[in-house]
């Protein structure tokens, strides 16, 4: 796809609006995306937002070693039919920098991780160019969960529900009314945020505040309820394990969205197609999807402590030489950046996605510590 003018794209989805109506947030928000990240690669430093395996090797590799630890622990029978083995999945790989730290760390810990085959959610064509270029390994793209195959999956999620936009309702004080993305008069700004019609308590969606004030937002995000429910009955029937790193919380109360563009906050309405629009994860509702479909989500604990609990610290040391002073400061740079409260540590979280059952894996000992499981 070739890359779309900032102005044609707002031109586009202004007249569509003021053609065809408001949209919710959500869709907005998909709109969006599909020129956002099929026109080029977004990431890194001359992009517009860097994501933890693009600040260091160390990331992938803890997540390679825990997903090593899973299978493990039900081991993938390799004498089986190539049908009936288990697959290496990511959804939203990005240019592939955690999918190829992974596979440098199974060839050394996991042979059958390493031998597995790859199913990769990712429909932009630029990063699926970068990635069959730097993979040597062939790969299976797919544009829906529902392609995945019916074999184990063992697996990650880095940043991937936190881009799948999420709708917005507003309490005004008497009424529930969704907000909405408007055509505006104001040519230098082309869209505005508006209520719809109030709704009828019968149209409510689940899970609102029972008092709430006036001003209240709450977010719903379908697309990634609908994303870990397909996700979720996956690995209850087949097996396997998902790891949910992402940047969330348990509630679902708040204006979150939010969009970068040169690694700058920008308003989200301003620049659709050219900005990297996200909002808040709400595992409180993943949970809930994974209970339904009889899968279990453990988590989310703070990234920072799932990562220090797995080692992230004795292994920056092992890589760690006295003889490149310069290499060792930026290495502890990447991975403060990665651990700290101040940085990603805290706002930054991680859950893991496995069949129904009990018990708590590494990484996530902080659950135990605060009585939640």
């Amino acid at each position: 796809m070739t890359e779309q003018p900032k102005d044609e794209f707002i031109h586009q989805l202004r007249d569509d609006l003021l053609q065809n109506g408001a949209i919710q947030t959500d869709i907005f928000i998909q709109k969006s995306a599909a020129v956002y990240y099929g026109s080029k690669d977004r990431l890194g430093t001359d992009g517009d937002f860097t994501t933890a395996p693009e600040i260091s090797q160390l990331f992938g590799e803890i997540v390679a070693a825990f997903l090593a630890y899973l299978e493990s622990l039900s081991p993938i029978d390799e004498t089986a039919a190539a049908d009936k083995t288990a697959i290496l999945f990511e959804a939203g790989p990005g240019r592939g920098t955690l999918l190829s730290d992974m596979k440098r760390s199974f060839t050394a810990i996991s042979p059958a991780l390493d031998k597995a085959d790859i199913h990769l959610l990712e429909t932009s064509p630029v990063f699926q160019a970068i990635i069959t270029e730097k993979i040597a390994q062939p790969v299976n793209f797919m544009s829906t969960l529902d392609d995945i195959p019916p074999r184990p999956l063992y697996g990650v999620a880095n940043e991937f529900f936190d881009a799948l936009g999420t709708s917005q309702i507003l309490f005004d004080g008497t009424d529930w009314r969704w907000r909405l993305v408007a055509a505006s008069t104001d040519a230098q700004t082309p869209f505005c945020l508006q209520s719809g019609p109030p709704l009828l308590p019968t149209d409510y969606p689940a899970y609102l505040p029972e008092t709430p004030e006036a001003g209240t937002i709450c977010e719903i995000s379908r697309a990634a309820e609908d994303a870990m429910s397909l996700l979720a009955r996956h690995i209850a029937q087949f097996g396997g394990g998902l790891l949910i790193c992402d940047y969330g919380t348990s509630t679902n109360q708040g204006d979150s969205i939010q969009a970068l563009r040169d690694h700058k906050p920008t308003p989200f309405l301003s620049a659709p197609g050219q900005s990297d629009i996200t909002h808040l994860v709400d595992f409180a509702a993943l949970k809930r999807c994974a209970d339904n479909a009889g899968a279990r989500l453990i988590g989310p604990v703070e990234q920072g402590s799932f990562l220090n609990e797995l080692g992230i610290m004795e292994r920056a040391e092992q890589l760690r030489k006295s003889s490149d002073p310069e290499g060792d400061r930026s290495l502890l740079a990447a991975i403060d950046r990665l651990i700290s409260p101040a940085h990603m540590g805290s706002l930054f979280k991680v859950a893991l996605l496995v069949p129904d059952g009990a018990g708590t894996p590494p990484g996530f000992a902080s659950l135990r510590e605060k009585g939640v499981i």
